[in-house]
């Protein structure tokens, strides 16, 4: 066959018809050489593929039979065996060669009688190219056609049926039916010569037979790829069945790329290895049915190991389908070892894929040998607390972060110790968990950071609940901060004061730096909402209300400081308490205050009701957000790994400057709908994919024409979805441009309803489309360093000034995303169990948050100003184009502005220096220089 290909491409190559000449394999096999042909010039959008077949009857077909040998051990070795190993697969690419007339006017006639089978076969490969399974080893084109053939012609499905309910019966047939245990035939009258279904099995490890009974058309497909096919197939018809979800949509318009949909994916690196795991296990046989493709060969025993180690910890275990290779006819063939990396997915079961043990058999039980077998040295015989001893593995997972990474510990192992590939031919691709903090001095994960906040802040509610002598009873207390429901990139840390770093005058009255340090540390206020009981003593005055609050602060802070002896500041606002190293921010609500602020009373002593925005803060402030946090918090215990993805996905989105216009809960908003409405995947099972999945759902969501929908605590149904949908079309002009729609709150997206802008929104949305793309060529080529930073470096050359800071007085230079060297302490140091008591440091103080808000109010109308609120030493500017337009001369509005006189008309014009020396004169110290980049400038 290579040689006729040959002679062919030799006799073509001097045609001027023929354009290119590469020679192909039909299905990665060797042995099934095809040339491809392109014409010449610019018009080459198709390719001729050019097979070369034996006329029929060249081969008697049960020449052919699984159980048959066709390849001679002595040819293949060179040495002299008694006997000939079956050579299954060689058999069958021979046989595959006989038959694709026959498959071919099989197809046809089946076709004829069902009009919508073109369009039903259609929608399935789209399906299959979706979740990339339209490969070699996977139920490729003509795989998908026989299949529905199969079951038109087993009348399982009707010839009148359309092409969307074809569609759902295939899929519907292939979740139901396991062909790794019960294979399937066309063949309808088999002569006496064709092998059973059962010598099939013995043979592959899926079984679907050709209409000639010879020939097994998966004979290339793992059992883990048929796993992946029912796997994908069962899931969309959950989708398909769920009112609330866009069936179309989720399941044939949205790609499921590997990365994108494995919780945790590694790669063999060096494929040359696996000659040595064939040489290991005695792969000889196999080697010579599949003529020398030691990858093909040793696959299935690396499949079988790594299921066998990972047992209950994953769901599901994916490999990568070998490319179509092509090369040019006038070079070698290449190497096996010049494939792209063999890829791994594992579908992760979070509530067990982090367990450190590995517990086995008792020590008497006949099985121990096999686990002992299996985990070789790391095996071990340990006495447990019911007094049981056992064997057992233990893998190293002090941190949440090393936990995460158990499965990559046990394939790493597994591979080194019976496959003989070390640890360095294998490249994991799963560590994207708070990576964010490379570079700062916080070593553990966020997790377990907020995780001690909460207990902090646990044991305050119950302090809070059973305080003493307070005038009226508290009803509620609840957290309204994000740390409280493991979702602050980088929760507050319990911390201890170096006095020395203080003026000593100054400590009795709070904790004020000397002169010439550098700005201290920056302390995050907890919020935490106390609710009183409501009562007719409360006046109905707003300002009343007010003095009242501020006097139950002032009773809160007497009464913390006495009974527990806090450390406490009460404000008119809110009550600071300094606990454990941690500050909560106390404030107190009364109920009806929100509907006090929105009452007035008119000359005439009407009384009127009219929704106001200092009344929608109050109640956000008061009632959304706990509310929020609460839920949130909940979602937190069901999905693990949901505050490690919300961490990472604001972590991102501040480093790109976007904070301001995506609030942190509409982050978190975001994020949770990956984990409430993930078709047409399963809920992320890991911070790398959730992250992945949340660029995707910034850059592709049609945020024009569609709500996105977050059905917290699942109390929508599928009439609210419908209400909500309805209620967004016919209101759509006056409504956020980023609506998000939550269980209490179907109509307004409050939560976006200040921002973001339209501008705005599509530059997110640019951003995170390219962050996608870059990211994840980066995780899957094995020649890239693995660095989530590199999404994390904004592009500042689309800005028209730079305002630079200086580094000392950014409090939270050590989250910066690449944190500069320094030698310089804030006064504050973290420690694992902080002390109540002592002075209170300054809580809630950050220069460059408030350098921001002067900018803001003073050139607001002017520009943009952007900045990463975790340690970023730039402030980015934007200018207004509107605001460079001449405007008519008007004496109260010649702020920042000059005069310009034509044609005697007086014109003003924005004093773009003058603002520029503004900007260095309001950040005195703080800023170090201004650079405009003026060539950008277009006014």
């Amino acid at each position: 066959r290579a040689l006729y290909l040959a002679g062919l491409a030799q006799h073509l190559s001097s045609s001027s018809e023929v354009g290119t000449l590469r020679y192909s394999c039909l299905h990665g096999n060797r042995l099934r050489p095809v040339l491809l042909l392109t014409p010449p010039g610019k018009d080459s959008s198709f390719t001729v593929r050019v097979h070369a077949c034996p006329p029929p009857g060249f081969f008697k077909p049960n020449r052919f039979h699984p159980q048959r040998n066709n390849v001679r051990t002595e040819w293949y070795t060179g040495v002299q065996s008694s006997s000939d190993p079956p050579t299954p697969h060689y058999n069958s690419s021979v046989l595959g060669d006989l038959l694709p007339r026959a498959h071919l006017q099989f197809l046809s006639a089946v076709s004829s009688q069902c009009s919508a089978f073109t369009d039903g076969v259609a929608l399935l490969k789209v399906w299959l190219h979706q979740r990339q399974l339209d490969q070699v080893g996977s139920l490729l084109g003509f795989l998908a056609s026989m299949l529905v053939a199969y079951l038109l012609t087993t009348h399982r499905i009707s010839n009148n049926m359309t092409a969307y309910q074809l569609l759902r019966n295939s899929l519907n047939f292939l979740a139901s039916t396991d062909l790794t245990v019960n294979g399937i035939s066309l063949a309808k009258d088999p002569d006496s010569s064709a092998p059973s279904l059962a010598e099939f099995h013995s043979a592959f490890q899926v079984v679907f037979v050709d209409p000639s009974g010879h020939l097994n058309m998966c004979s290339d497909m793992t059992a883990c790829t048929y796993k992946q096919l029912q796997h994908e197939a069962s899931l969309s018809m959950q989708f398909w069945d769920e009112p609330t979800v866009d069936g179309f949509h989720c399941l044939l318009m949205t790609p499921k790329p590997m990365i994108r949909t494995s919780d945790h994916v590694f790669q063999l690196c060096d494929l040359v290895k696996l000659q040595s795991t064939c040489k290991k296990q005695n792969l000889l046989n196999d080697l010579m049915d599949l003529s020398g493709n030691y990858i093909q060969a040793a696959l299935p025993f690396v499949l079988s190991l790594l299921q066998q180690g990972l047992g209950q910890r994953i769901h599901l275990l994916t490999h990568s389908l070998a490319p179509d290779l092509e090369w040019s006819v006038e070079s070698e063939a290449p190497k096996y070892k010049a494939q792209p990396p063999l890829s791994f997915g594992l579908l992760l079961k979070p509530e067990l894929a982090s367990c450190i043990l590995e517990k086995g058999p008792a020590a008497d039980n006949p099985k121990a040998v096999e686990f002992r077998q299996l985990w070789g040295s790391r095996s071990e015989l340990r006495r447990f607390q019911d007094g049981s001893i056992t064997e057992a593995v233990l893998w190293e997972g002090e941190s949440m972060c090393q936990r995460r990474l158990v499965p990559q510990q046990i394939v790493t192992y597994l591979l080194q110790l019976h496959a003989d590939i070390p640890e360095a031919s294998v490249r994991h691709i799963g560590g994207i968990d708070d990576v964010v903090k490379t570079g700062s001095e916080v070593p553990t994960t966020g997790e377990e950071e907020s995780l001690v906040v909460v207990q902090a802040y646990d044991d305050l509610s119950r302090k809070l609940w059973n305080l003493e002598g307070l005038p009226l009873s508290i009803t509620a207390v609840q957290g309204a901060h994000p740390a409280l429901r493991y979702t602050q990139v980088f929760p507050p840390r319990p911390l201890k004061v170096d006095y020395s770093f203080f003026d000593k005058e100054k400590i009795s009255r709070s904790l004020i730096p000397k002169e010439g340090k550098p700005c201290p540390a920056y302390i995050t206020p907890i919020t935490v909402i106390c609710h009183m009981e409501g009562s007719g003593k409360w006046p109905h005055d707003r300002l009343a209300i007010r003095h009242i609050r501020a006097a139950f602060h002032i009773r809160l802070a007497e009464l913390l400081k006495k009974q527990h002896n806090y450390t406490c500041r009460a404000c008119p606002s809110h009550l600071d308490v300094w606990k454990e190293g941690l500050a909560f921010r106390i404030q107190v609500a009364y109920h009806r205050e929100p509907q006090v602020l929105r009452e007035s009373v008119t000359p005439e002593g009407l009384l009127l009701v009219r929704d106001n925005e200092e009344a929608q803060q109050l109640e956000m402030a008061t009632i959304h957000k706990p509310l929020l946090t609460s839920t949130l918090h909940g979602l937190q215990q069901e999905h693990s790994c949901f505050g490690a993805v919300c961490r990472l996905a604001k972590r991102w989105l501040a480093a790109q400057l976007f904070s301001d216009d995506i609030t942190e809960d509409t982050a978190d908003l975001l994020v949770a709908s990956l984990f409430l409405q993930p078709a047409p995947f399963t809920p992320p099972g890991s911070p790398q994919v959730g992250f992945l999945r949340f660029l995707h759902l910034l850059c592709s969501f049609e945020w024009r024409n569609n709500p996105l929908i977050v059905n917290l605590n699942n109390e929508l149904t599928a009439a609210d979805y419908t209400e909500i949908k309805n209620g967004f079309m016919a209101s759509r002009e006056s409504l956020p441009v980023m609506f998000i729609a939550t269980p209490k709150d179907k109509k307004s997206s409050m939560w976006t309803k200040r921002a973001p802008t339209v501008q705005m929104l599509q530059r997110v949305m640019t951003v995170a489309a390219e962050s996608l793309k870059v990211l994840e060529r980066q995780l899957m080529d094995g020649k890239q360093l693995q660095d989530v930073r590199v999404v994390m470096r904004p592009p500042l050359d689309a800005y028209d000034v730079l305002i630079h800071l200086n580094p000392k007085q950014v409090p939270l230079l050590s989250q910066a995303v690449d944190p500069p060297p320094v030698n310089f302490s804030r006064g504050i140091t973290a420690q694992s169990a902080a002390q109540s008591g002592g002075s209170l440091p300054v809580i809630d103080y950050n220069p460059v948050f408030l350098y921001l808000s002067e900018l803001r109010e003073a050139f607001g109308d002017l520009a943009l100003f952007f900045c990463d609120p975790y340690g970023g030493t730039v402030i980015a500017v934007l200018w207004k184009p509107k605001a460079f337009a001449p405007a008519p001369f008007k004496t109260s509005q010649v702020s920042a502005r000059t005069v310009k006189v034509t044609s005697n008309e007086a014109k003003t014009l924005p004093n773009v220096e003058a603002i520029l020396e503004d900007f260095r004169v309001l950040g005195k110290d703080l800023v170090k220089s201004v650079e405009a980049k003026m060539d950008k400038w277009s006014f």
